[in-house]
């Protein structure tokens, strides 16, 4: 299980750590990052499946 999620210049979230429990909640006001969260995080498990380069090509990182 992740306990800490550490995310640097990814779309929005320029620097942030987030400490994990079994069960989060994210929530906040329109704009402030939490879709780039979701991406970050959708992102991390596609490496964990399929590789990181199908998983960066797919975010439009690599031609």
């Amino acid at each position: 299980m992740l306990t800490t999620l550490a995310i640097q210049n990814y779309r929005s979230l320029r620097d942030i750590t987030i400490p994990l429990a079994r069960l989060n909640l994210v929530t906040g006001a329109n704009g402030s990052g939490k879709s780039n969260l979701y991406k970050a995080l959708r992102l991390l498990a596609q490496t964990a499946q399929g590789g990181v380069v199908n998983a960066l090509a797919l975010e439009g990182g690599l031609k």
